[in-house]
């Protein structure tokens, strides 16, 4: 029977709690109803402001960038240092990629004229701005974010900073399957890990090549690669 009675004045106290609480929640809604309606419609408008942002100003601007943005590609094609550099820094009749990252700094097109920025800078032969553009590219474009990784590590190889090389090479290699890029740069990777005499990686390296770019395979003659890293290993 006293089980029954401690069992009953619990459920009565749990109650009790609970009442206790609703009171106080209606409570403090009565006295902080304005503080918290005006809350309410801060974040709302803030929402409304950033939509509207993004729709009205952001969309046009990057439509606009979108198309300027053509012709310096054009002239970069071209291939010469005069070109390239009239690509980099435009004219009265272009915008330049600078002008472009300068204008539209929100937009998604300068983020995609700091990699052709980089691209300048290193026919330019000015590695080290080349590598102040690539780095900051960020990957929101998947399909530059390979060759932008495997040119970091170019320059990195260059400038005789092999891990830092290693490590751009390998995240071009996991960003993507690119038939024309990716067997390029594991060969440059098995290069590289052969200098460090990394033999097993420099073979797993060469053994991607032939077993998932065999067109590749064939024309890079990667087989007295794999031999010369399997002869290392035993």
């Amino acid at each position: 029977m006293a089980k029954k009675e401690k069992v009953g004045a619990k459920k009565d106290d749990d109650v009790q709690k609970k009442e206790t609480f609703v009171s106080k929640t209606i409570l403090f809604f009565t006295k902080y109803n304005k503080f918290i309606y005006g809350a309410i419609i801060a974040i709302l408008v803030v929402i409304i402001g950033i939509l509207a942002f993004n729709r009205f100003y952001l969309q046009k601007q990057t439509e606009k960038a979108s198309l300027l943005i053509l012709k310096p590609i054009d002239e970069m094609m071209k291939g010469d240092s005069a070109s390239v550099m009239l690509a980099l820094e435009g004219d009265d009749d272009m915008d330049g990629f600078l002008s472009i990252i300068e204008s539209y700094k929100i937009t998604r097109t300068a983020n995609i004229a700091r990699y052709y920025a980089g691209i300048c800078y290193f026919k330019l032969n000015d590695k080290e701005e080349a590598l102040n553009y690539l780095l900051k590219f960020k990957r929101k474009e998947d399909i530059y974010w390979a060759e932008c990784q495997a040119l970091i590590g170019d320059i990195y190889d260059d400038l005789e900073q092999p891990e830092k090389a290693i490590k751009h090479y390998e995240k071009s290699v996991k960003a993507s399957h690119n038939p024309y890029v990716t067997p390029v740069t594991l060969f440059k990777l098995g290069q590289l890990y052969e200098r460090e005499e990394k033999w097993e990686k420099a073979l797993n390296a060469y053994n991607q090549i032939e077993k998932d770019y065999y067109d590749e395979y064939e024309k890079m003659g990667i087989e007295r690669f794999i031999d010369r890293a399997k002869g290392k290993l035993d």
